[in-house]
């Protein structure tokens, strides 16, 4: 039967004039319902998120490691980090490497080391730190490896709530350390890396939000990246400021009361407008605050798949986002959800070239793209349906995509 198929689909393509799509190893045909898709096989690989490490030198309140005490810390091997850049070299088009992930990419204890590798060999590289380990001599490395952009997660700028959230760290010092990288680009007299905020938003740290502005204009950052909290726990759930379908919109004034925010917001309105003079030696940026979405719509899409990019966690596997690099408890519209992993394979025993081209991810890159989901969270019967609760939805998904909050531009990421 199945060879009767695999004529039927080749007469098709034959009569189409697409003979060259049979055989030859540089496309990938597929038929799903009433289609045959013709994937291109290739090296479209544009950005990785590498995972250095999945340690980390703080007991965040917001980690997922609060909630997972079966979660596994190691730091990619420096051989293994050598076989990932030579095979990096398949990618014509590969550019941006970002170093990030669940752990603290400076906490791997040869991260100075990876980072001058990559931009040895030509790749924008940024990274997402906490701030506490960019002392003097990692900044000088920072600037003198011509990294692209650092972000720095400060979530508060008041120190008790700061020392709450980012339980071991102190916000005088991740602020120290800031101004001190700033210190030594203008005697290095370079522009790179810049600098931009990242902000958990959450119900107790709502009010911090308007004076990040004036922060990040005293320490020199062209951005606050803001993003929404991705709940771990039930108790964390209740920090949740996103709305959800169905809920009661209220409208207030200014940028904090968009639709989907409680009306509580709108106390705490950001200045207007939001930018600032971030002074680069002999020039000046306009910062801004890039918000995100704050209610559920219709409107999704992947920045990971549509940005052509992929994930590699420190142990070598492969996986579409962050979202599938681990398997992890969460909560979604006060339900639990139980996350799997999805790993495609691992760069110690695959090349990524053969793992970017199978037929699993060229699928799974196809339908996300396309958005081949259905949306959970507007389901009358969400509540009380199983799929819910899994990595699975009602179409046969398995991998689902259906309730994802990067996809809704709730939770971003670099």
């Amino acid at each position: 039967m199945k060879k009767q198929e695999s004529s039927r689909i080749k007469s098709i393509l034959a009569d189409a004039g697409l003979e060259k799509c049979i055989g030859n190893g540089e496309y990938l045909v597929d038929e799903r319902d009433d289609e045959i898709i013709v994937h291109k096989i290739g090296t479209g690989l544009k950005k990785i998120y590498l995972e250095p490490t999945s340690a980390c030198n703080l007991q965040c309140v917001t980690c997922v490691r609060q909630q997972w005490p079966d979660f596994t810390e190691g730091e990619m091997d420096i051989d293994l980090f050598d076989k990932l850049l030579s095979q990096l070299k398949a990618f014509p088009d590969l550019e941006r490497i970002h170093l990030g992930g669940f752990g603290e990419p400076l906490a791997h204890s040869q991260a100075l080391q990876i980072i001058r590798k990559l931009t040895d060999a030509g790749y924008l590289v940024s990274l997402s730190t906490n701030g506490t380990l960019v002392t003097t001599d990692a900044a000088r490395t920072l600037i003198e490896s011509g990294v692209h952009i650092v972000y720095f997660s400060i979530d508060s700028v008041d120190e008790n709530t700061f020392r709450k959230i980012r339980v071991g760290s102190e916000l005088d010092d991740v602020i120290a350390n800031i101004v001190n990288l700033q210190k030594i680009k203008q005697e290095m007299n370079v522009y790179n890396p810049k600098v931009v905020l990242e902000f958990v938003l959450m119900r107790s740290n709502l009010d911090q939000l308007p004076l990040m502005p004036k922060l990040a204009k005293e320490v020199g950052a062209t951005t606050v990246l803001v993003t929404n909290l991705l709940a771990y726990s039930e108790e964390m759930y209740q920090e949740v400021l996103y709305d959800m379908p169905g809920n009661k919109r209220e409208m207030g004034a200014g940028v904090m009361a968009a639709p989907g925010w409680d009306r509580e917001a709108a106390q705490h309105n950001l200045p207007d407008p939001v930018i600032w003079p971030a002074m680069e030696q002999d020039y000046v940026m306009w910062g801004s605050v890039r918000m995100p979405r704050m209610y559920w719509g219709s409107s999704r899409r992947c920045g990971f798949i549509n940005d052509d990019a992929a994930v590699i966690r420190w142990d070598g596997s492969v996986s579409p986002c962050y979202g599938l690099m681990y398997s992890y408890p969460y909560f979604l519209d006060n339900r639990s959800k139980e996350v799997s992993a999805y790993l495609l394979g691992n760069i110690s025993s695959e090349s990524l070239y053969d793992i970017w081209n199978k037929p699993e991810y060229v699928k799974f890159r196809y339908r996300v793209r396309n958005y081949n989901f259905p949306s959970c969270m507007d389901c009358s019967t969400n509540s009380n349906c199983d799929f819910t609760e899994e990595n699975e939805d009602c179409w046969g998904n398995a991998p689902s995509c259906a309730d994802c909050l990067w996809s809704q531009g709730i939770v971003r990421c670099p």
